[in-house]
């Protein structure tokens, strides 16, 4: 299979800007850390926690964007704006986007991981089952 436009564009980003929509049409950006997930070239997994905004937004409107940017959510004016529809995934696929993600971002994911392990030490846990996102694009 030939890499799509998006995947060609996308294997050299460490970001994107994952925007989901509101009920009113309204556009809500997040940087995500991304990896690309099962078997086609334009499919991508996104961990995320369960109980925010974007998987609520997801929940209501399956349709997403996604555009190149850095970790503060800042894109170049030129980048592309991909379109397609997300999905929420819970339990193996779930574990099985976590697994992607901490594979293509090696040491930093893991000091991030210990970081969430010991800040959430301090937090209430909301016992829900691991959610995580799985998008795919048109182009």
């Amino acid at each position: 299979m030939n890499d799509s436009n998006s995947a060609q564009v996308l294997k050299s980003a460490k970001y994107v800007s994952l925007i989901t929509f509101r009920k009113s049409g309204e556009p809500v950006r997040s940087p995500v850390w991304f990896a690309q997930f099962g078997d086609n070239s334009n499919s991508y997994g996104v961990i995320t926690e369960t109980n925010v905004g974007k998987v609520k937004r997801i929940r209501a409107n399956s349709r997403i964007e996604v555009q190149a940017c850095d970790v503060k959510g800042k894109f170049e004016a030129n980048a592309e704006r991909f379109s397609g529809t997300a999905r929420l995934v819970i339990g193996d696929e779930a574990v099985a986007v976590r697994k992607a993600i901490a594979k293509r971002y090696g040491l930093t994911y893991k000091l991030f991981s210990v970081y969430l392990f010991v800040s959430g030490l301090f937090k209430k846990k909301d016992n829900l089952p691991e959610t995580n996102i799985v998008f795919e694009l048109e182009n």
